[in-house]
């Protein structure tokens, strides 16, 4: 019982200390992964691989044809008629982002227990824990759930790119491109870059094989300052 109650201190003054980057665990997402696991069970191998990345190749095909109509398009993303567009496609986006970790992980033989919301920089969106892959004896296998996510949000992004290049202006041209943005610059920005505690720096952390990277990251550079 104390054990308990001092991991649950332990996990509010951690929220705290994130208050930025906070996580409510909502239900128990199995039924529904279990439920999906068939329909993508048959693309997690070699062909599934081909298609992705065929896919991937036809949408950067279309971003290169349409360069300069896709880089004019930026200027009404931010405007106040298209943010709560904005913000489906994003919470859309991540959904299927965290859908993705969540297949892969329990793909590989995981658990994935929790599905609830995150507030990141007090927006919420959706979140599923797929830690237990931390527990993978095989590190590659580690690293691809760490990465599902991005793969799934660039295949997403790379279908919107296709959509937005063959419709005219309207309703679904306009979701497709916040698409785009959402699932490729984003996750660009952040999911990759390993100097966020985002997939970038878990996948670095077990490709060099360095556990808590970022805190002796800190402590390093605490030691070089002193």
């Amino acid at each position: 019982a104390e054990r308990g109650r001092k991991r649950d201190r332990k996990e509010l003054q951690g929220k705290l200390k994130n208050f930025l980057f906070i996580k409510f665990g909502l239900l128990d997402p199995t039924p529904v992964i279990m439920a999906c696991l068939p329909f993508f069970r048959f693309l997690f191998n070699r062909w599934g691989g081909i298609l992705w990345g065929i896919v991937i190749l036809l949408g950067l095909k279309a971003a290169g044809e349409n360069w300069e109509q896709l880089w004019d398009q930026t200027e009404g993303l931010l405007a106040p008629s298209n943010l709560f567009l904005l913000y489906v496609c994003g919470v859309g986006a991540k959904a299927w982002h965290e859908l993705g970790h969540g297949l892969i992980c329990r793909y590989l033989g995981g658990e994935v227990r929790t599905l609830g919301v995150m507030l990141l920089i007090f927006t919420p969106l959706p979140y599923i824990d797929a830690t237990s892959s931390w527990g993978f004896s095989n590190k590659w296998h580690r690293i691809l759930v760490s990465g599902a996510g991005m793969i799934f949000e660039f295949f997403l992004a790379a279908l919107a790119l296709i959509v937005w290049a063959n419709t005219s202006e309207g309703a679904i041209n306009a979701a497709a491109y916040n698409l785009i943005v959402i699932a490729s610059v984003t996750t660009f920005l952040f999911n990759i870059n390993p100097l966020l505690r985002f997939d970038g720096y878990y996948i670095l952390c077990d490709w060099i094989e360095v556990a808590n990277l970022g805190q002796r990251a800190n402590k390093h550079i605490k030691f070089l300052t002193e």
